[in-house]
């Protein structure tokens, strides 16, 4: 698993990479709230750890900006203060967790494994983009009166396209995140793709993924509500 960290006290963010490093958790680490939107927006990240007190944008204002525009990625606040407000509007703005400076190493790491073990278990029941709506408990798709039934497989890579539209998703990317290593046979993302596709296509949707040269890339088209 990738997370993303951004604080800037440098030595506390390099710190942080090192022990994730020790726990098996690979890690991107920028110093400022800025730099750490335009990771978020390039990369897909199964994590984030923002420290609240950051130049060019602070943790909440970034942490706010991420949701407003869909991005639903797990996010633990770092904050040296300890004002019981701080710690409010952070949940509030869709902050998973929150953790204190100082902090046991020990704590963080069971603090972020408990964040993503709540996010795999918990998936929104419908998700919309454009003019399409997934429905994760019905396993459909619908847009209007016209709908179709997915395979559980088609709701896994429909979900993860959506939560990540306008980034290049690797077909290595896609085998380690939807397959064990057992099931998989080779082709099966390009496989799954065209069947979501063709989906996609029957029921008249904005939505539409197509394959790059720098992987898959789910988009949605313009002048279509």
């Amino acid at each position: 698993m990738k997370l993303l960290i951004a604080d800037d006290e440098k030595d506390i963010a390099d710190a942080i990479g090192i022990i994730l490093q020790y726990s098996n958790f690979d890690s991107d680490i920028v110093y400022d709230g800025e730099s750490a939107y335009n990771m978020a927006k390039q990369n897909i990240y199964d994590g984030m750890i923002l420290d609240i007190m950051m130049p060019k944008m602070d943790g909440i204002q970034l942490l706010t900006r991420l949701r407003e525009e869909g991005d639903v990625t797990p996010i633990l606040l770092l904050t040296a203060k300890s004002e019981v407000s701080d710690r409010i509007q952070g949940l509030n703005q869709g902050a998973d967790d929150y953790l204190s400076k100082p902090f046991d190493k020990g704590e963080l790491i069971a603090r972020i494994q408990a964040m993503l073990r709540r996010h795999t278990i918990y998936e929104a029941e419908s998700i919309r983009l454009g003019n399409t709506i997934l429905n994760t408990e019905q396993l459909e798709i619908a847009n209007g009166s016209s709908s179709l039934r997915l395979s559980g497989k088609e709701v896994e890579i429909l979900t993860l396209f959506m939560h990540s539209k306008d980034k290049y998703l690797s077909a290595n990317y896609l085998k380690e995140r939807l397959w064990d290593s057992k099931e998989y046979q080779e082709g099966m993302e390009l496989l799954y793709i065209g069947y979501v596709k063709n989906k996609l296509q029957a029921i008249g949707s904005n939505i539409e993924i197509t394959k790059t040269s720098d992987g898959f890339l789910l988009t949605e088209r313009e002048g279509s509500l």
